[in-house]
């Protein structure tokens, strides 16, 4: 398995040599082994790449993100075979039972605001906030038919950044929280796709035209790791440089199963778990433990 995180972020041409990512800028060349890679990001309008070089980045199961004109992620490449058994698991994705959905969409939504709350009390937020999102996280019924996940949510956000704060504004808060939301989903993404998952599928998200419904159903525990990144770095601006800072966050560590696992091994491992519970073959799901912080060592 691939460890590092590529971002190209200039004008370049690349292709696939010899099983590396041969990258040419302005007439140097760069060689980068594929089994060394996990993660390329594509972030810059003037990129040429070949065909070829795609087609070894997904058959090597690499999360490959590409970005628009603005340089935020826009879609991924996912490969259709990268399970030998894709139809028997999209069987079992098409039969399960709803009443399975519904529970783990209740306990994901109990997790998710957990980590809220871990977060606000790094932070050292205010004390009646955190009293209101432990009230919420214990009155939510199975699939969460009060919506106590979009009350928690308007609750946390404003306690985290101020009273004015809305995720729909235009500021760089908000842009740094949709792009490193972006980056946590496309390895979401990855990881199903590699399961024999398609994301297309969700638990709760039922969008006709969203390709990535089951990855946003199971991204909600995680984007309280990205809010504390941002609450931590951005302020006025969200430069290329925290865009870069920010994609390394797949590398920081996280506490689960009362150990320290990289971020990356973390999703993959939580997700085996939200899988495995659909599935009826586990009880329980592993639950993401943010009271400790997130370490970026």
């Amino acid at each position: 398995m691939g460890w590092k995180t590529l971002i190209i972020g200039c004008e370049s041409k690349i292709a696939i040599s010899q099983n590396r990512m041969k990258v040419s800028i302005d007439g140097d060349y760069h060689n980068f082994p594929i089994t060394d890679l996990d993660t390329v990001i594509f972030s810059h309008d003037k990129v040429v790449i070949t065909i070829p070089l795609l087609v070894e980045l997904m058959k090597n199961n690499i999360n490959v993100v590409i970005c628009d004109n603005k340089n935020d992620p826009i879609g991924t490449f996912n490969c259709f075979n990268n399970h030998s058994l894709v139809f028997k698991q999209l069987k079992k994705q098409m039969n399960w039972r709803l009443v399975q959905k519904k529970k783990l969409w209740r306990r994901i939504i109990e997790n998710k605001i957990k980590t809220e709350i871990d977060v606000l009390n790094l932070f050292g937020k205010d004390a009646s906030t955190i009293d209101r999102l432990k009230k919420l996280k214990n009155s939510i019924y199975t699939d969460d038919i009060s919506n106590r996940e979009a009350i928690a949510a308007r609750v946390y956000f404003i306690s985290m950044f101020n009273d004015d704060f809305n995720r729909d504004n235009d500021v760089p808060v908000n842009f740094a929280l949709n792009y490193g939301y972006k980056i946590i989903a496309s390895y979401i993404s990855k990881v199903l796709v590699s399961r024999g998952y398609l994301p297309q599928l969700g638990i709760h998200h039922i969008g006709e035209s969203n390709p990535f419904n089951l990855t946003y159903d199971f991204i909600e525990c995680f984007r309280a790791i990205v809010d504390a990144w941002v609450f931590d770095n951005i302020n006025e601006k969200f430069t290329s440089l925290d865009k870069q800072a920010l994609v390394e966050i797949l590398n920081h560590k996280i506490y689960i199963n009362h150990k320290w696992f990289r971020l990356k091994d973390a999703i993959e491992d939580v997700i085996d778990s939200y899988l495995g519970f659909l599935n009826e073959e586990i009880d329980e799901i592993i639950q993401i433990d943010l009271s400790k912080g997130v370490r970026d060592d």
